[in-house]
């Protein structure tokens, strides 16, 4: 019986290499290593299976949104979203309520080093700049197994010309990726251009802003050529999850967009300092053709997408409410689904996500509670924002549009609303919700139907990526979409804004919204570029909600409002008559200390001190 080599599979095992190195390089560089087994350089790429091991481990470093038991993918095993103006975190423990809301985060305490216990606590397990490999977090050994691999996949001598290739184009594409993910994170740093041995310089300082852009973007380039457009038909079974052409530009346009921001492309920095000076930390001026370049890109993959086929957007199969549902749900849980352009898989099988943390961390323990900020984005059903009179929206009277049973409910809101936050009588798991607050005994919510919840939590809770357990819906496989074709039109739409093309930016924001059923957006209100521009960022965010597109918003267009205001929940209440009573009170517990003293530091992560006082070029972001 043919065995089949599923890549999220393979992710999981156990490899054989270990190549040993000076203890001072970036990050850490060996590979895991059974018991008793010694294995070379020569013999790992002595034969295809062996090297494909190389690959395969390294795709590993693919960071997964979701929080996977005994792996922080998120922060501290919580939702990048709770440190942003979409949702609330009630816990007690865990590296957002214990280091970010405090503001206590400096760059003493941003190392993973490996007699730090408590893992939780970890502020920066998102991404620290360092390697954790127990929890996931294999950046730079992922960067040196991949350069070990390009060039040693030469010596393989049972694979074809043109699978070599294709392997060290993937590994660029890998390398390309952890470079992206640590200039969206820290801004310049140093270029790992090789794998190291004992007797190298390790002397690497940080590269300028543009100077690490530029050679992610060569690296991507490189790559493109040796990839397939997209992953055959008759591959999917074994390698679905592997790197495209697609997919790598999809990459580079993130890339793009984000360097074209106003964190790096500004007439200021966003904090002066020693990394700004030496343009660090930002360009050192605004140049429009940042955002042409970022335009570029995008446009590219869309006449290629429209050339060659492959991806799509999930349409509807009914135009009503439930058929908008279903083909936004299917967008970005579906492993099959026609719109992800990458999608990240760090396991296969359910019971570790969803009973371990996915679940009972946001439904029963107090993660991912939605805000009213986060509610209020959404439109009506028709697209008219809620702030239009017009629209005839109530924040008092049913504003969710979901009272009542069967037919009864309006769902006269964004339907994206309703599979991206848990609203009351609405459907879920083959039941109706129940998240009123004023069911309570004692400290915790009675078992009804809905999450389990702190009493003082909100009503609105993340339904996004939560299948829940009854009625036979499957959790026994999942992935991440780390990037979605909806957010390459959004990108496109937005560079094009900023370069004074509005109309060709409406005719983009429009195919993400015509597919929920939302009218074209210039027939919402009359627009100018930066009306358009803040509404562009509402737009992904009500699109991508909990998909760690928000945080990442916020931050490469400054925008300090949205963490330094204090957010308010979605309170619901249930009346003797059967009816509701909604109100909105300001969030009390694990108040945020950006509240009262936010500071734009936090723009961009410090670098562990320990690193910098290695010596081999790091210079710490400003404000740290």
């Amino acid at each position: 019986m043919k065995v089949k080599r599923y890549i999220t599979i393979i992710l999981g095992a156990v490899f054989i290499l270990q190549y040993y190195t000076a203890c001072e390089e970036i990050g850490l560089s060996s590979l895991e290593k059974p018991e008793s087994t010694d294995v070379t350089i020569d013999t790992m790429f002595s034969s295809a299976e062996y090297a494909e091991r190389v690959l395969w481990y390294s795709y590993r470093s693919l960071r997964s949104g979701l929080i996977r038991k005994g792996i922080s993918n998120g922060i501290g095993q919580q939702l990048q979203s709770d440190i942003t103006d979409l949702s609330h975190n009630y816990m007690t423990w865990g590296g957002i309520v214990q280091m970010y809301y405090p503001g206590v985060i400096n760059s003493s305490n941003a190392s993973a080093d490996s007699d730090y216990s408590e893992h939780w606590l970890r502020p920066l397990v998102t991404l620290p700049f360092v390697d954790y490999p127990s929890r996931g977090v294999l950046t730079f050994t992922s960067i040196r197994n991949c350069h070990i691999l390009i060039d040693n996949i030469h010596k393989v001598p049972d694979m074809g010309e043109a699978e070599k290739s294709r392997l060290s184009a993937e590994a660029k594409v890998l390398i390309a990726y952890n470079m992206t993910e640590l200039f969206r994170n820290y801004g310049g740093v140093p270029w790992i251009g090789k794998s190291y041995s004992v007797d190298d310089d390790y002397t690497n300082p940080r590269m300028t802003v543009g100077a690490t852009v530029d050679s992610i973007v060569n690296l991507i380039d490189e790559a493109i050529p040796d990839l397939p457009w997209t992953v055959s038909e008759a591959e999917m079974s074994n390698w679905e999850g592997r790197f495209t052409q697609a997919g790598a530009m999809a990459l580079k346009t993130r890339l793009l967009l984000f360097a074209a921001s106003p964190i790096f492309n500004d007439s200021e920095p966003y904090v002066q300092g020693g990394a700004a000076d030496e343009k660090l930390s930002w360009y050192g001026d605004f140049q429009l053709d940042r955002y042409q370049r970022a335009s570029d890109a995008a446009k590219e993959l869309i006449d290629m997408i429209e050339m060659q086929g492959g991806f799509e957007l999930v349409m509807p199969l009914t135009n009503d409410v439930w058929g908008y549902r279903e083909a936004f749900k299917q967008a970005y849980i579906d492993r099959s689904s026609t719109e992800i352009l990458i999608s990240i898989r760090d396991g296969y099988s359910g019971p570790d996500r969803w009973g371990g943390n996915m679940y009972d961390i946001n439904l029963n323990y107090g993660g991912g509670t939605g805000t009213n900020e986060f509610m209020r984005m959404f439109p009506m059903a028709d697209g008219t924002p809620i702030t239009d009179p017009a629209s005839g929206w109530d924040e008092f009277t049913d504003p969710l549009g979901s009272e009542g049973d069967g037919d009864a409910r309006s769902f006269n809101r964004d339907p994206r609303l309703y599979e991206t936050l848990q609203c009351v009588d609405d459907t879920w798991a083959g039941e109706q919700i129940e998240n009123w607050k004023n069911q309570f005994d004692g400290a915790w919510a009675k078992h009804v139907k809905g999450p389990r919840r702190t009493n003082g939590s909100g009503s609105t809770v993340v339904r996004k990526f939560v299948p829940g357990f009854t009625a036979g819906i499957p959790v026994s496989q999942h992935q991440f979409p780390y990037i979605r074709l909806p957010e390459i039109y959004l990108s496109y739409a937005e560079a094009q804004n900023e370069l004074g093309n509005m109309a060709e930016a409406f005719t983009y924001i429009n195919k993400v919204r015509n597919r929920v059923g939302l009218k074209n957006i210039e027939d919402v209100q009359a627009w100018d570029k930066e009306s358009l521009r803040d509404q562009i960022l509402i737009e992904r965010a009500t699109e991508f909600g909990f998909e760690q597109v928000r945080w990442f918003d916020i931050t490469r267009h400054k925008l300090a409002s949205a963490l330094s205001e204090p957010l308010h929940n979605v309170w619901i209440e249930k009346n003797a008559d059967g009816s509701y009573s909604y109100s909105y009170p300001e969030i009390s517990f694990n108040q945020r200390a950006w509240w009262a003293t936010f500071d734009n530091k936090w723009f961009m992560l410090p670098f562990p001190l320990d690193e910098i006082q290695k010596g081999y070029g790091l210079v710490q972001n400003p404000g740290w």
